[in-house]
This record gives structure tokens, C-alpha cells and sequence, in this order.
């Protein structure tokens, strides 16, 4: 199997690599797999104490602001209107009442609120309530974090300049498995999106799903298009 290596679309510029960074084909990670998993732990350690304090943990507090009746038919999502699994649909939640959740969430000790919403995407008039939530929440001193589904143009740049700090978008699953699970988009249109999130100056989280019967060369390429 080819794997090819995924594109951001509509990038202003590319960016500049970091002088250590390479990039990953399926087989480079399975041949991570195949390595005793105690000594992936110690490599693991190695890499995270280059570049993070390894006695902090960050605590994040995810809430959804708009839940159920999505229009996706994503395999493993209870909130897809497709599949009948309990989960009410309710209507965007207002700027007030996400606001005083986020206040016990920092009381609790989190520090990065995320807010996500149950829709294939945003309407444009969605983005001002969305943005008056990013900048009441910010308002109180939390980072924030925001997964929206996918974006079309403008929106990114709109809710960066309320100040979005964090954009979560995941790539779900290996590329060349991604339509036996979602019928309802592409993988390539999970990757414009992140490609309008980076152009527009927001920070990306990005991540993906195990345990949906896939084999292990389909994991590997899951984190291979991560990596790169």
C-alpha cells in the first residue's frame, strides 16, 4: 500500500520545519510498534522531558455547547443524528450559561475550557455567538478551545480574532480507511479545514480514534499523517 503524505489545503505559506523534524511513513511507525514497549515508554519519557516540565499536567474542562442531531453520520459518534443512541438534541447554548460553567471549571483547576458543538458545521450566523462565548470565556482568564466541525472561509480568522486560542479538529482514522467510517465527508476535507485554522494563526489540536476494529498498519498510518 502507498501511503501519501496528507496536504493542508489553502495555506498561505508553508511552513518552516523545525531543524529536527522528519517526516513519517506508515512503516517508520509500525516499526515503532514492533519495539518492546518498555523501551518505547523510556523514549517516550526522553522526548517529553525535552520539551515539557514532567511533574505538570494540564487540566482541561470540554464542554458542549450545542449537543445531538448532527448531520454526520460519523460510526462512532452518539450525537449523529443518523443512529437512535438517547442523546437529545438541544440548540446552542447561551453566552451567559456557558460562562458560569467555565468559572467553576477554573475554580476546579483547569486552566484550558473547550467548547464543542454537534453540527457537520457552523452557519454563519453561528460564528458571533460563537465568538462572544470565546471572548467571555477568555475574559476570565482561561485559555480557550474551540471544535466546531469544518469551517469555510472566514470563520477561522473570525473566531481567532475573538480569541480562540485552540482549534480541535481530529483526522478520526488512517486516510485510507476514513470512508468505511464517515460517509458524510472526506478525509481531505478534515485537512482543509486544519489548513484554514493554521492559516488563520490558531493553535491545532489534533488527534484521532483506536478501537474501531482497525488493523495495525491502519494505526500506524493514523499517526503517521499525525506526526506529519
Amino acid at each position: 500500500m502507498t501511503y501519501l503524505r496528507p496536504v493542508a489545503l489553502r495555506r498561505a505559506a508553508t511552513p518552516t520545519p523545525h531543524p529536527t523534524a522528519q517526516y513519517w511513513s506508515k512503516c517508520q511507525v509500525e516499526g515503532l510498534f514492533n519495539q518492546p514497549f518498555l523501551e518505547l515508554v523510556f523514549q517516550a519519557a526522553q522526548v517529553h522531558r525535552e520539551h515539557f516540565d514532567p511533574r505538570a499536567v494540564q487540566l482541561s474542562t470540554l464542554l458542549s455547547v450545542k449537543t445531538g442531531g448532527c448531520t454526520e453520520d460519523c460510526e462512532y459518534c452518539p450525537q449523529s443524528a443518523h443512529y437512535h443512541t438517547g442523546v437529545e438534541k438541544t440548540g446552542l447554548m447561551e453566552v451567559e450559561d456557558v460562562v458560569a460553567l467555565a468559572k467553576i471549571a477554573k475554580k476546579r483547576g483547569a486552566s484550558r475550557f473547550c467548547m464543542g458543538a454537534a453540527w457537520r458545521s457552523p452557519k454563519p450566523e453561528d460564528i458571533p455567538q460563537l465568538a462572544d462565548m470565546v471572548r467571555a470565556v477568555k475574559a476570565i482568564g482561561l485559555e480557550t478551545c474551540g471544535t466546531f466541525g469544518l469551517l469555510d472561509e472566514g470563520m477561522a480568522q473570525s473566531l481567532h480574532e475573538a480569541g480562540l486560542d485552540y482549534y480541535n479538529h481530529n483526522l478520526d482514522t488512517d486516510p485510507s480507511r476514513y470512508n468505511d467510517i464517515i460517509h458524510t465527508r472526506r478525509h481531505e476535507d478534515r485537512m482543509d479545514t486544519l489548513g484554514k485554522v493554521r492559516e488563520a494563526g490558531l493553535k491545532i489540536c489534533c488527534g484521532g480514534i483506536v478501537g474501531m476494529n482497525e488493523t495495525r498498519a491502519e494505526r500506524a498510518g493514523l499517526i503517521a499523517s499525525l506526526a506529519n
